[in-house]
């Protein structure tokens, strides 16, 4: 045990930034590809629906903390931290690992900003997401997580700026100022655990809606498996820790797997919209609808002998909404089966400019109040063939004409 307390304590070996370099290069490229993505998940569903939604706009304000971690870490990677061998630095180099020490408290802040920023967006996108079987009791629920995501963020601020006392041996380097000051592995730990807590509250938190729901159970698993993406992510938090501790909390390998862990943080919270763009299924404008539904709705009845009855009460749902997203292939065949099984009775509405103005004949319903005393006369042909509201009708057809 005092073995490895020892090998822990111990600094790592001296790396210049030539050493570095690569590292440096390999976090801008994770960052700008996770921005890359980000962008393409937002202008493709504004150019979809022509609106922002809200998960859209967080996703747009996590990139501010994004770019301000990686301008702390390029700086930290060129001037280096504290967490090292101090015996043959040179003064310059020493007020350089000041600086770089300093900053490192703040992009450690900015990394954590980034990630529960992005689990704030994938809570609101899930709550848009099974909006079909969304309750009250969700809504407090749904509360309950975003205050859980509020004090685990406030905690990992808490164990990066927290755990050194005096608050100054953070960037002190001549003399060493212990393992608690310069490796900060409280901040590592704490963030680790509470990483992983936040990614399993998000796999659970949908998962007794869709059971609820009357999804096949086919369906059913398969919507729980997309959402349990965020299980690489926990995976890989699983693996950096260790792996950190293995090389004495080197900081240029903290900062790599870091900004691993944002590019696959991000990918994962983007995935589902990735590929209902890929797919040109998920939320859309009006003009991408086709037939009756461009006018919101559509009666659906079912033909026996005859007459046509009314499939009773029909939800009125929204065209092209993220609910879309929650159906498997396989829905969308079944929907198309039954879809050619049932007659699909569109209404028209006639309006007034449409109707003649005529006095009251016999055997017609007059109309009171009028202003010039007439009453609209019947349309000589008025048949039912397309009839179009703006509400949702059950209809009943029986034989004998119109």
């Amino acid at each position: 045990m005092d073995l490895l307390r020892r090998f822990v304590d111990e600094p790592p070996d001296f790396q210049s930034f030539r050493d570095v370099k690569p590292t440096l290069l390999t976090c801008w490229w994770s960052a700008l590809y996770a921005i890359a993505i980000i962008f393409i998940r937002v202008i493709g569903r504004y150019v979809r629906a022509e609106k922002m939604f809200a998960e859209d706009g967080i996703m747009l304000l996590a990139i501010i903390p994004l770019l301000i971690r990686m301008a702390f870490t390029h700086v930290v990677l060129l001037y280096g931290t504290n967490n090292t061998v101090a015996d043959t630095l040179s003064p310059l180099a020493i007020h350089n690992r000041q600086i770089g020490s300093q900053l490192v408290l703040a992009s450690r802040v900015m990394y954590a900003a980034y990630l529960w920023a992005i689990k704030f967006s994938v809570s609101m996108f899930l709550r848009t997401l099974t909006e079909s079987v969304w309750q009250r009791s969700h809504q407090l629920y749904l509360r309950y997580l975003h205050i859980f995501l509020a004090v685990t963020f406030v905690a990992t601020i808490i164990a990066d700026l927290g755990a050194c006392q005096p608050f100054s041996h953070y960037w002190q380097v001549v003399p060493d100022p212990g393992p608690q000051c310069r490796q900060g592995s409280a901040h590592l730990f704490t963030m680790g655990i509470l990483n992983i807590a936040t990614n399993l509250v998000l796999i659970i938190f949908p998962i007794p809606m869709i059971l609820k729901s009357r999804l096949p159970i086919k369906s059913q698993a398969s919507i729980i498996g997309r959402l349990a993406l965020p299980f690489l992510s926990i995976g890989f938090t699983a693996y950096a820790m260790p792996v950190i501790v293995d090389r004495r909390f080197a900081q240029p390998v903290r900062s790599l797997l870091a900004s691993m862990d944002i590019l696959l943080a991000t990918f994962i919270s983007n995935a589902t919209v990735l590929v209902s763009l890929l797919q040109d299924r998920g939320y859309k404008k009006t003009k991408y609808k086709h037939g009756t539904e461009r006018d919101g709705f559509h009666v659906k009845t079912t033909v026996k002998g005859g007459v046509a009855e009314g499939v009773g009460r029909v939800r009125h749902e929204r065209w092209g909404s993220d609910e879309d997203l929650m159906r498997s292939e396989s829905d969308d065949a079944s929907v198309s089966r039954k879809k050619q099984d049932e007659t699909i009775v569109s209404v028209e509405s006639i309006g007034m400019k449409d109707l003649k103005r005529g006095r009251s004949g016999g055997g017609e319903r007059s109309m009171e109040g009028s202003n010039n005393g007439g009453s609209p006369e019947v349309p000589e042909k008025a048949k039912l063939k397309a009839i179009r509201v703006a509400t949702t009708w059950d209809i009943r057809v029986e034989d004998g004409g119109v």
